[in-house]
């Protein structure tokens, strides 16, 4: 019987892919059950393609640092991000501006002391001598003279202090709701980065499982020609196909690299990050929600509720120009003691003096004008900013709502194609191998499903991304 070429070289090829054949099955021993009957093939099956090595299939190192958990990366933001340590400054800066206006509404005790050394001296008369005479001497006298004072002002009518001290103290409040909102948005940035990590992980294994297989159809390639039942051409589209994939690898592993350094940043690391394989990336939506609370009024949210307080504060600053033109009213007490008691009003060492201290300030210059202006401009502007975060926390909130739908269906649309592509590729890689195929409808097939893989992969964390951002869009948390 004589074989046809091309039918002789599909079995060359088929004896040189299958490797050893299988070990007979063992005899029954005596008494034992017969063994159960293999279920008949409805498919031919997938020929399997030559193995291959390549220094590229390696993967990429892991990370020195790695979160193991969802409460590590809460750990380490809580301790390292910068974000949260400005935003929590900012309210110790707060805190301190309150202080500073209350200091200008309590009494002040001021303590000063002297002592004073005359260089230059006259002649003159100092004072009544003995026999209640005048007597003639040097000038001044005594010559050094010590002096000590305690000055008491507490304010009885202060407007504008009282008023600014309010101020003060919302301005507090209102650095406390920013620090909750940067807890927020500190908590969807180290998520997202925890996501994108696994995603290009999972991006750069598909591109090395997809380089593996074009060596191994360029191998298939290069035997077939070898036999003479592929040409050269089929050769050199496969090796650039495997050209094309060994790019991919490249840039998924700088993909990796460069994901890894945005969780470090997220973390508040200048070192890169990495997750382990364990980690469970679609619980982190459930995670987060033991950190965050959901809201159901987007005007509720920490952000617009901290611009409607900034709101606030600048409409204070213009009513408190008013209060600048009032005059303020103080009530002053003097303790005094001097070594010169023939210096003082009651001829003695210690004087005691209280009073009231009326200040009213009729011309400044402008000043006031001035700063009304300035602080009018500023609301104008909170008025704005007030507006624009409304706007924007219901839009986010929509947007996400709408992205989880979006996400969902696209992960539907691209789990079917990638069923297609893998059909398509594996009848592909038969035809091909049986003699029935091309090496241009081979490479077509992989470029598709690895396509596909690439694509579903990404929509499967894309959809874990918008149920994250759909959590947080309308929440308020504490890291």
């Amino acid at each position: 019987m004589r074989f046809s070429r091309p039918l002789l070289l599909s079995l060359c090829l088929f004896a040189a892919s299958a490797g050893a054949q299988p070990d007979p099955k063992p005899p029954v021993a005596p008494g034992a059950p017969p063994p159960a009957a293999e279920p008949a093939a409805e498919a031919p099956l997938e020929p399997k393609l030559p193995e291959v090595s390549d220094p590229m299939l390696k993967p990429v190192a892991p990370a020195k640092n790695v979160l193991r958990s969802w409460q590590d990366a809460l750990r380490l933001a809580r301790s390292q991000s910068s974000q949260l340590a400005v935003s929590g400054a900012q309210i110790d800066l707060a805190a301190g501006q309150e202080r500073l206006a209350l200091a200008r509404a309590l009494p002040t005790l001021t303590g000063t002391g002297s002592v004073t050394r005359h260089l230059l001296y006259g002649e003159g008369t100092t004072g009544i001598g003995p026999g209640f005479t005048l007597q003639s001497g040097k000038i001044p006298d005594p010559g050094t003279t010590w002096n000590a004072a305690l000055g008491l002002r507490v304010p009885v009518f202060a407007p504008q202090a009282w008023f600014d001290h309010g101020t003060a103290k919302r301005g507090k409040g209102a650095a406390r709701l920013t620090h909750s909102d940067t807890q927020r948005l500190v908590l969807a940035q180290t998520a997202n980065s925890i996501v994108s990590v696994v995603t290009a992980e999972r991006v750069a294994e598909i591109s090395r499982v997809a380089l593996k297989s074009a060596l191994s159809t360029l191998d298939l390639n290069q035997r077939r020609a070898k036999l003479g039942a592929a040409s050269m051409v089929d050769v050199l589209r496969a090796e650039q196909e495997v050209t094309l994939t060994r790019s991919q690898v490249v840039q998924a592993d700088e993909g990796v690299l460069r994901a890894r350094e945005a969780l470090g940043i997220a973390l508040g690391s200048s070192d890169p990050y990495g997750v382990v394989p364990a980690i469970r990336v679609d619980t982190l939506a459930s995670d987060a929600r033991a950190v965050c609370r959901p809201v159901n009024d987007p005007d509720t949210r920490a952000d617009v509720r901290a611009a409607r307080a900034r709101l606030e504060i600048a409409e204070r600053n213009v009513k408190s120009t008013d209060y600048a033109y009032a005059p303020t009213l103080d009530f002053v007490s003097n303790l005094a003691w001097t070594s010169n008691e023939k210096a003082t009003a009651n001829q003695e060492h210690v004087t005691w003096t209280i009073g009231g201290l009326l200040t009213w300030q009729l011309y400044d210059g402008g000043l006031r004008y001035g700063t009304k202006a300035a602080n009018q401009a500023q609301r104008r502007i909170a008025e704005e900013q007030l507006t624009q975060s409304k706007r924007l926390a219901r839009v986010e909130g929509q947007q996400a709502q709408r992205a989880v739908e979006v996400a969902k269906q696209n992960l539907a649309v691209s789990g079917k194609s990638r069923q297609l592509a893998t059909e398509s590729a594996r009848l592909a890689r038969i035809a091909f191998v049986s003699g029935h195929g091309n090496s241009f409808d081979l490479i077509d097939a992989d470029r598709r499903l690895r396509s596909a893989d690439l694509d579903l992969a990404v929509k499967e964390f894309e959809l874990i991304r918008a149920q994250i951002a759909a959590l947080l869009a309308l929440s308020t948390c504490d890291v």
